[in-house]
């Protein structure tokens, strides 16, 4: 393997070309950088014709027309190769030459041509010209000065286009322009992502005519791209589709002190058929799933369904409307919403609950309802006789509402889902919740967390889960049942044949339950996510849970377990080989030397947590290792450990050959500027990262500026940004 860098004040035209014809001489070059390296406004377009000379060339980065970066590809490699000019001021002339050259790459994946000089008129002709390049994965043309106009060549173009899986772009400082196409095979939909686009009332016709000839647009998001509430409501009137689902989501200041009956109001204007609506008032989000045609419903059964909604004056000829609109709403989901006394949403939405005959979901979560609206409600949901999912997490109820909603369950046999999270359950109203949940024998999913349940009350609702033989999953974490609860789980956890994913997380389960739920999870035989973090099960458990480990295992979370080398061990040598784990969590626990290595490997593991785990030097150079057997690893946190120069040696080592991974934390480890300085090397020989988290480590200021200006995926920010995608890669 040979590593190859050039730099020279600045390199001819000619140079360069004789320099790209000699690449195919050299087999064992896997990696040419030339940087600093002075080159002229045209060696783009001679780099852009290097994929035909050199065919192991699998990745051209030219930046600034000064660092150029090729990354050369094994022979048996077959993967698809990416092209970036970022920076060097390609403008409209260029853009045929380099389409011209690019057509002959058979199969380019990703096209960076991010701050550049192309405007509108370069994005037409691309666009024009698109069919020509045949791109497999994104186009990226980020901060190019494009405006509106821009953006209408682009929704002109989506008919014609059918390979646009998605398209993004925003119009705000971020200067956001990516397109994503879709593979051969895939089925054709289209997402679009328009952010800060400053349209005004006299745009939106021609918006909603060209939303609706996409015709394989499925989904839309506008986010504060300046439509009011008056031209929502417009543009739901005019978009109509020929035929499909569409999703439309709206992001706007507005949305949050709009109130629910206006926002119904507006989703009332609809021409198809509203199937979804979602509001979140905090987010400032609208979301409302369309389908069209609209299938107009019998008018008998309108006004039968009318006759029977005790309708005010206020209200009447709104609910008539929502029930012409909304007449095969199946999902509606109010989210941070705040329902007082005072406010007429409650009645409004009593009276369209009860005209809701197809309702299947009903999503009430983060909010702030009175006993008075709550009534209402639950008079409302009394009557969606066909309810599913009933979802009332992290809202505020006072001890009279929470009985209201209790009473409500009764009855309700359908219901497959029920999240009744963060309600604080007295011993009155987990009675009732107990004896409604005996009767829901479809039940898929229930989630109580932080009900503050107990052990006595862990009893209860463990004889009433006999009866949910359908129940896949349950969550229970944050309510103190302690060991006698865990026991009772335990008791029922193997009756219960579906069972897919279990979370007790927090729940102060000791040796004795631990050693309880272990051997009663080995008896789950299609457990797929076991969360037991945050009690102090030991390493008996752990032990235990090791012997009976259920085949089909994709999630493992253990942190703040209390486990030691012994136990942690035990569980890396029973997950070693299984084919569908997907996520480790066995952070805060004292692993010091006994911190899993696996020989077999983790072929789908994604996501690996050991921070403060206690892990060395000595340690970090079998987990390096165990990491290149795990080809699906994303996500590697080893912050708050003990490792050193040496593990990031390890480390550096082995980053080039995880083609999947995008995250390493090292934050507060021992790394000085050395580690840093081989792991910025590590990353220069080809890797996907996004970024390595190195804050807090004995690094000098001056320094870790230096290398964050060399590889800006080095962060040592306090604060974790948000990792993004690499330009071009």
């Amino acid at each position: 393997m040979l590593f190859c860098r050039l730099s020279c004040e600045t390199l001819s035209d000619q140079s360069l070309e004789t320099l790209l014809h000699c690449l195919p001489r050299l087999p064992q070059l896997r990696l040419l950088q030339l940087s600093p390296m002075g080159l002229s406004p045209r060696s783009p377009l001679l780099l852009a014709d290097v994929f035909s000379l050199c065919p192991r060339v699998q990745k051209v980065d030219l930046r600034s027309l000064t660092h150029a970066t090729l990354h050369f590809r094994p022979s048996e490699d077959k993967e698809g190769v990416c092209c970036g000019f970022r920076s060097c001021s390609l403008s409209l002339e260029h853009v045929e030459p380099l389409c011209c050259l690019l057509s002959k790459c058979d199969n380019l994946s990703q096209l960076d041509l991010a701050e550049n000089l192309l405007g509108d008129d370069g994005l037409r002709w691309l666009l024009e010209h698109l069919p020509q390049v045949p791109i497999s994965g994104s186009l990226d043309l980020s901060l190019n000065g494009i405006s509106r106009e821009g953006v209408w060549q682009l929704l002109d173009t989506l008919p014609s286009r059918p390979r646009v899986r998605e398209a993004s772009v925003n119009l705000g400082c971020a200067q956001d322009f990516w397109i994503h196409f879709s593979k051969p095979g895939e089925t054709p939909r289209t997402t679009l992502r328009l952010s800060e686009c400053s349209f005004g009332p006299e745009h939106v016709p021609r918006l909603a005519t060209s939303l609706s000839q996409a015709l394989r647009l499925t989904e839309i998001t506008l986010t504060r791209c300046g439509l009011g509430l008056e031209q929502l409501a417009l543009l739901l009137s005019l978009m109509r589709p020929p035929a499909g689902p569409l999703c439309l989501r709206v992001e706007e200041p507005w949305v949050g002190r709009a109130g629910v009956p206006a926002l119904l109001e507006a989703c009332a204007q609809a021409s198809g058929n509203v199937i979804e609506i979602s509001i979140s008032e905090t987010q400032q989000r609208l979301c409302v799933q369309l389908d069209f045609p609209r299938q107009e419903e019998n008018p008998e059964a309108v006004a039968f369904r009318l006759a029977h909604c005790d309708l005010g004056t206020h209200h009447s000829l709104l609910v008539a409307r929502l029930m012409e609109t909304c007449a095969r709403l199946r999902l509606l989901s109010l989210s941070q919403v705040n329902l007082p006394d005072t406010s007429d949403a409650s009645g409004l939405l009593q009276r369209l609950l009860l005209a809701l005959s197809e309702l299947r979901s009903f999503r009430l979560t983060s909010s702030c309802v009175s006993s008075e609206s709550l009534v209402h409600l639950a008079a409302g949901l009394g009557h969606c006789h066909h309810l599913e999912e009933l979802d009332f997490s992290n809202t505020w109820l006072s001890e009279e509402g929470t009985r209201t909603l209790m009473g409500a369950l009764q009855g309700k046999c359908r219901l497959r889902r029920l999240d009744l999270s963060q309600l604080l359950l007295g011993g009155s109203t987990l009675a009732m919740l107990t004896q409604g949940l005996s009767h829901m024998t479809l039940l898929q999913s229930l989630r109580l967390s932080g009900n503050s349940i107990g052990d006595v009350g862990c009893c209860h609702l463990s004889e009433a889960l006999r009866a949910a033989a359908s129940l896949e999953e349950l969550g229970l974490s944050h309510n103190a049942i302690g060991d006698a609860g865990a026991g009772h789980l335990a008791a029922i956890l193997p009756k219960l044949p579906e069972l897919r994913k279990i979370d007790l997380s927090a729940n102060g389960i000791g040796l004795a339950g631990g050693a309880q739920l272990a051997k009663s999870l080995a008896l789950c035989r299609k457990l797929e996510e076991l969360g037991l973090g945050f009690n102090a099960l030991g390493d008996p458990t752990a032990l235990g849970l090791a012997e009976g480990l259920p085949r089909h295992l994709r999630v493992l979370h253990l942190p703040s377990s209390h486990l030691g080398p012994e136990g942690a061990l035990s569980l890396g040598r029973a997950l070693d080989g299984c084919p569908h784990v997907k996520e480790i969590s066995l952070a805060e626990n004292s692993l010091a030397k006994g911190v899993p290595h696996f020989c077999k490997g983790l072929p789908q593991l994604q996501r690996i947590d050991l921070a403060s785990c206690d892990i060395d030097n000595q340690a970090a150079k079998g987990l390096a290792a165990s990491f290149t057997l795990c080809p699906a690893l994303e996500e590697i946190l080893l912050s708050w450990n003990l490792l050193g120069d040496e593990a990031a040696a390890e480390l550096a080592q082995v980053l080039p050959r995880m083609g999947r991974l995008k995250r390493v934390d090292l934050e507060k480890n021992r790394i000085t500027a050395c580690g840093a300085w081989l792991l910025a090397e590590g990353l220069a020989q080809g890797s996907a990262i996004q970024v390595i988290r190195l804050w807090n480590n004995p690094i000098p200021p001056g320094v870790a500026q230096r290398l964050q200006s060399q590889e800006p995926r080095l962060d040592f920010a306090f604060f974790d940004k948000q990792p993004q995608t690499p330009r071009g890669t």
